[in-house]
């Protein structure tokens, strides 16, 4: 198992070959020149680890404050009687179950701050909004300068640091 990430927000002509990748996914039509030009197109905003390279950056996460722990609100129900339900469904009924699942997607907890650790133990469909990354890079600023030290001494610590910051001015990132 491995841990894809991506902005949320990708500039153009990314998000142009994202959507239209994703409404091929969607109806179950995988266009092989869409997806091939959104996997090109995206490769430089996306991070992608193996299941070891991401429990330790969880750890250092943790060890930081950056995280909390949590448990995960369920997602929606499949309200679909299968994939041909699903395709032959009217835009508004597909569009309405994408919006439950992408809120479910960017659940957090009342009054806890950072990023929830169970959008980092799964591949997801996790989003984790550019305010959590803020909140979470506060705390890695504000732990101790051993700690910081001892972590930023690995390249792959430092490797996830920057594609958090970078990630806050693009609306956060994905996980899949």
């Amino acid at each position: 198992m491995g841990y894809s990430f991506e902005w949320v927000d990708l500039p153009e002509p990314a998000a142009a070959a994202r959507f239209r990748y994703q409404t091929h996914l969607e109806l179950g039509d995988l266009c092989r020149p869409c997806t091939d030009k959104y996997h090109s197109l995206a490769d430089a905003y996306q991070f992608h680890l193996n299941t070891a390279g991401m429990a330790f950056c969880r750890d250092g996460m943790r060890r930081t404050g950056m995280t909390y722990q949590a448990t995960p609100q369920p997602f929606p129900a499949w309200p679909f009687d299968d994939i041909d339900d699903w395709r032959s469904a009217d835009q508004s009924r597909r569009d309405a179950y994408n919006e439950a699942e992408r809120a479910a997607s960017a659940q957090t907890v009342a009054g806890m701050v950072g990023i929830p650790e169970f959008k980092l133990t799964s591949n997801g469909p996790w989003l984790v909004g550019a305010r959590e990354i803020e909140q979470a890079l506060t705390f890695y600023q504000a732990s101790s300068p051993s700690l910081r030290a001892e972590l930023e001494g690995d390249d792959l610590w430092v490797a996830w640091l920057d594609w958090l910051r970078r990630t806050v001015s693009h609306g956060g990132f994905t996980v899949q």
